[in-house]
């Protein structure tokens, strides 16, 4: 991810003086008194807690409308009408993060040319008390408060959005302030798009409609908008439900139909899937909103309650369609574990600050995990594409020094420091972090073998999600926001305990809450499995370093500690300029190391500051490069018979052959961790 410098200026405070100065000066103590104490009630309510009363007496009229006049610009124009205003003050504030990305964004940056007037039209005066907070004077508004303003908007993300003279991708944390009190309260959206231009939403099935009725401020920033000129739409039926595909693309392609039915196609496998799995949701139609581009800097996914957008970076292809699929099999399943099924503190949302959890390893791990399940049950991947796919999460796992120091817990509470945040100081998140989606999945993997080994292949982690839908969600609502109440890290070992009928809980504090290597060959065996981990025959030896290719060398980015870099002293930031006097430009650091034996004693030439440096470093023994999992000769019938669940006793579709032992050569050994 690039790193970029954002600056941010206030710019009220001009309209805001000339307010001031054609108040009588009687008024200017009274209009300070009020600031003030508004001010002081957005700092008490900013640390209040994260659920939001219910509407009450004091419940306001919303309308919101969007401007789209000028593509060209980026600018899209917010029109925020509030009536039955009758208190001093109304506040207005920009969510500084949008759900489901867990990073301080301040979508306050992108807000321009702020104004507020009342019934009559009269500038009404308003302050800044802090960056994402607009706090109106409405002691003589007329019962009625207009404010206007424009978001600069050029970025297609799951967080951000984007406006152009191709189309508008609209998420709504970014776009809409809220007002923070009223956010139960009911809202009417009114569109304005450019002519010609259709809305593609989960507010609505049909392109044309450009008014809607959304039940809350919640509702309102969980549902993207597509609005463009040209988006492919095809719909399916599937449970009674009917389910869009919506492509937004650049350039054409001679297989363009072929690879949209494709798609299309690959999402109705998903969606059987997953609802064949799961609770039947509530709601009618579901949006599969995707974006092609070969010109953003990452792609992304994110969910919503009853839709998701996908930005793939390519271009509508054979691997963009794979890529898409992939993700929309996670995105779909979070419509049901986090947007329904939901930890404390994930809705109703508090948007002014960190809402902190540790129970993402299960939110975006086990979807993970239940993504390549339901690729694999809904036919899209073979049974050796799923264990492949799982042995890529183990190497992945097992590679990165963190696991040592951060357990599931730990990353999902920090993720607010690494979740696409920005960053601009240098940090060791390298050699500290690991992926809540990647253990989470492996905690999935382990837990679903787990709960099949102790039941005999009666129940499996499929039940346990069923079990927590059914008691966390189907239950009566705590607050405006959908149905049901929030569970804690306690309730999904309790959920465990109960399906399972065995004791969890020394798992969970060794392998979720803790650090222990994870057993993966002694729960593989009980499906008569194995790990196996191989060293390639032409794998370079390792010098503990990642590098990435600058004009003059590599340059390291992180040191592993303990390893042959480290031990010899190489730090973060040198230049490795060449190997034993041949030039890293030419070559790749891994084709040199490549002609020496473990244990070689190499010199660099390194590049540290303004100084060169020669160093020598011996080194290690190349690391594991080959992994797989693969079925255990000779196991019994209890073995077979977890197995034959897990990978083949609720797939929706055809019916894949066991997998083949992956030929592999070198030293082999036992796995753990």
């Amino acid at each position: 991810m690039s790193r970029n410098r954002s600056f941010f200026a206030t710019k009220g405070h001009a309209a805001q003086a000339e307010a001031v100065r054609m108040l009588k000066p009687a008024l200017l103590v009274v209009l300070f008194c009020l600031l003030v104490s508004a001010a002081t009630t957005a700092m008490k309510a900013a640390t209040s807690q994260l659920t939001t009363p219910k509407a009450g007496p004091n419940q306001l009229e919303l309308t919101y409308t969007l401007g789209m006049e000028r593509p060209s610009t980026h600018l899209l124009q917010v029109e925020i009408t509030a009536k039955e205003v009758t208190g001093p003050v109304l506040r207005f504030a920009m969510p500084v993060w949008a759900p489901g990305r867990y990073a301080i964004y301040d979508f306050a940056k992108g807000v321009q040319e702020f104004t507020a007037q009342g019934a009559n039209g009269q500038a009404l005066p308003w302050a800044q008390p802090d960056k994402q907070t607009w706090i109106v004077n409405s002691s003589d508004c007329g019962g009625t408060v207009v404010v206007r303003y424009k978001v600069f908007a050029n970025d297609l993300t799951g967080s951000f959005s984007q406006f152009d003279t191709s189309h508008g991708a609209i998420n709504g944390a970014s776009v809409f302030m809220y007002l923070p009190g009223n956010k139960p309260d009911p809202i009417t959206l009114t569109i304005h798009p450019p002519q010609g231009w259709k809305i593609i939403s989960g507010f609505s099935i049909s392109p044309t409609e450009t008014t809607f009725q959304v039940p809350n401020y919640d509702i309102l920033v969980d549902t993207p908008l597509e609005i463009a000129p040209d988006c492919w739409v095809s719909d399916f039926e599937e449970g009674g439900k009917t389910f869009r595909v919506a492509v937004h693309s650049y350039g054409s392609s001679p297989d363009e139909v072929s690879l949209r039915s494709s798609l299309v196609d690959g999402v109705k496998k998903i969606v059987s899937s997953e609802m064949a799995m799961m609770p039947e949701p509530d709601f009618k139609h579901y949006t599969f909103l995707f974006h092609f581009d070969p010109d953003i800097a990452m792609g992304d996914g994110m969910e919503h309650l009853n839709s998701t957008d996908i930005i793939v970076r390519g271009s509508l292809s054979s691997s963009g369609v794979s890529q898409a699929l992939e993700t929309a099999a996670h995105e779909f399943f979070h419509l049901w574990n986090v947007k329904r099924l939901r930890p404390v503190g994930l809705g109703p949302f508090n948007y002014s600050h960190e809402v902190y959890t540790r129970s993402l390893w299960f939110v975006e791990g086990i979807t993970t995990y239940y993504s390549y399940v339901n690729l694999l049950r809904s036919g899209i991947w073979s049974q050796q594409e799923f264990l492949d796919r799982l042995a890529g999460e183990i190497r992945a796992l097992r590679e990165d020094p963190g696991r040592r120091l951060m357990s599931a817990e730990s990353s999902s509470f920090h993720a607010w420091f690494y979740d696409r945040a920005p960053q601009m100081q240098e940090t060791n998140f390298a050699n500290t972090t690991i992926s809540y989606y990647n253990k989470g999945a492996l905690l999935g993997m382990l837990l679903d073998l787990e709960i099949r080994s102790a039941t005999h292949g009666t129940k499996s982690l499929d039940d346990v999600m069923r079990l927590m839908y059914r008691k966390f969600y189907e239950s009566p609502a705590t607050s405006y926001y959908l149905h049901g109440r929030g569970y804690t890290e306690a309730d999904i070992l309790t959920a465990v305990n109960q399906v399972s009928g065995a004791d969890f809980a020394p798992f969970f504090q060794k392998y979720v809450a803790g650090t222990a290597p994870l057993p993966y060959n002694e729960i593989f065996a009980k499906a008569g499995m194995s790990l196996n981990i191989a060293t390639s025959a032409n794998a370079p030896p390792s010098l503990g370093v990642l590098v990435e290719p600058v004009d003059t060398g590599d340059k390291i980015f992180s040191v592993i500690p303990g390893g042959a870099a480290d031990r010899a002293g190489l730090s973060r930031d040198d230049i490795l300029i060449s190997v034993d006097d041949q030039s890293l430009v030419t070559d790749t650091l891994e084709d040199r190391l490549g002609i020496y034996p473990a244990g070689a004693k190499v010199l660099f030439e390194v590049q540290r500051r303004e100084s060169h440096r020669f160093i020598y470093v011996q080194l290690d023994p190349p690391q594991p490069d080959e992994y797989s999992i693969t079925e255990v000769p000779g196991a019994s019938e209890g073995q077979i018979k977890i197995r034959q669940g897990w990978l083949e006793g609720e797939q929706v579709g055809a019916s894949h052959s066991a997998p083949t032992d992956a030929a592999a050569g070198g030293v082999r050994k036992s796995a753990s961790s």
